[in-house]
């Protein structure tokens, strides 16, 4: 497809401190075996995107560990491909960037000597599956200038102030554009993507450059709503959005829904790719019991697990019971422990004999390498 993809690893990292204080957003573990980064590297991969930059800001190395050359996803390329940029300072720009504008000032080389006709913008903190090819047929269509995919769905006042609320007429152009309000309701929210030309969005960079704007939500979306043909395309599957340790507990459980995992991994759209790891098979004891779980390979199974996501890797000891939780990679949890609604972050460890009770409505977080 004569697209470039545009994928920003940690643009709301300050709203996850707990899961992001040692890796960017993009390599946050999710499922099992996955990385939030594999969700829009694997929609530009399924929508025939063979070129495109992952922005980096800060604790980017284990996501360039898990990136790579971009194999794993077929971008492994001598031409077009994947292209990792960490923080670098252009001219006046010293420093982290401050914004997303700030970002793609920084980047406008690689954009201005791209060849592809159209720039697909994502993040990495909002989980789904979507054929960019059909969202640009509609960009096309409408002679759009921003084309931003939303969701209608219903928000409350604890999540709305990480996203972006349109409002649209009755041909789909955004009316007006609220960034971060406090509300609740159903709304048509922003599921930060969108999708430009590549001239326009050179000359967007460039009005930035000239007044010093940073931000692409306030300084273009909600400034400029009513001089820009914004265009609302609007998505119906199944989505997650990140963006607290609470949201990020919730829609890892809801994968042990049939329905939400079969939207999500076995859509029509194409697989979720991921790094490929030479694990050994699972071992299952003979006294271990595993009900309504995901458990990934290389893992050693003693005791009882039920309604929980267990990663690569994870020992569970003797006699111990693990409910309504989610062990990350390299986890190791003795005998005759009991974790309910606990997240163990990697190679943490709880010794034998704990007792570690959360509650669904706020977990246990025991931070990596931690011994409890």
């Amino acid at each position: 497809m004569n697209a470039l993809g545009i994928i920003f690893s940690d643009m709301q990292d300050w709203s996850m401190t707990e899961l992001a204080s040692h890796r960017s957003v993009g390599a946050i573990p999710f499922g099992g075996r996955y990385r939030l980064i594999d969700f829009p590297l694997s929609n530009m991969v399924n929508s025939g995107i063979n070129k495109l930059c992952i922005i980096t800001r800060s604790n980017y190395r284990s996501l360039m560990e898990h990136v790579g050359s971009g194999k794993d996803w077929d971008l492994s390329r001598k031409k077009g491909g994947i292209l990792i940029f960490p923080p670098y300072a252009v001219g006046e720009n010293h420093g982290l960037f401050q914004g997303r504008l700030d970002a793609l000032k920084r980047v406008l080389d690689y954009i201005s000597s791209s060849k592809e006709k159209y720039v697909i913008l994502s993040d990495c903190d909002i989980i789904y599956n979507i054929n960019y090819k059909d969202v640009i047929k509609y960009h096309e269509e409408k002679n759009s200038d921003i084309t931003a995919v939303y969701i209608n769905t219903n928000i409350n006042n604890n999540n709305s102030t990480h996203k972006i609320i349109y409002s649209f007429d009755d041909d789909k152009r955004a009316c007006d554009i609220l960034v971060y309000p406090v509300t609740n309701g159903v709304h048509d929210v922003g599921l930060n993507t969108w999708v430009m030309n590549k001239d326009f969005l050179e000359s967007l960079i460039h009005d930035a450059i000239a007044r010093n704007y940073k931000d692409f939500s306030y300084d273009v979306l909600a400034r400029k709503v009513h001089s820009l043909r914004i265009y609302g395309y609007e998505y119906q599957g199944y989505y997650a959005h990140i963006d607290s340790l609470q949201s990020y507990y919730e829609n890892s459980i809801g994968l042990l829904k049939n329905d939400n995992l079969s939207k999500l991994f076995y859509s029509k759209i194409g697989p979720i790719y991921t790094k490929t790891k030479d694990s050994t098979p699972t071992k299952y004891c003979n006294d271990s019991n595993v009900k309504n779980s995901l458990i990934a390979s290389g893992c050693t199974i003693e005791g009882t697990v039920e309604n929980s996501i267990i990663f690569r890797n994870v020992k569970i000891g003797k006699n111990t019971v693990v409910k309504n939780s989610i062990i990350m990679q390299h986890g190791i949890i003795g005998e005759n422990a009991q974790l309910n609604s606990i997240i163990t972050d990697t190679y943490a460890q709880v010794t034998n004999d704990r007792v570690l009770l959360g509650y669904s409505n706020c977990p246990f977080f025991i931070k990596k390498n931690s011994i409890v």
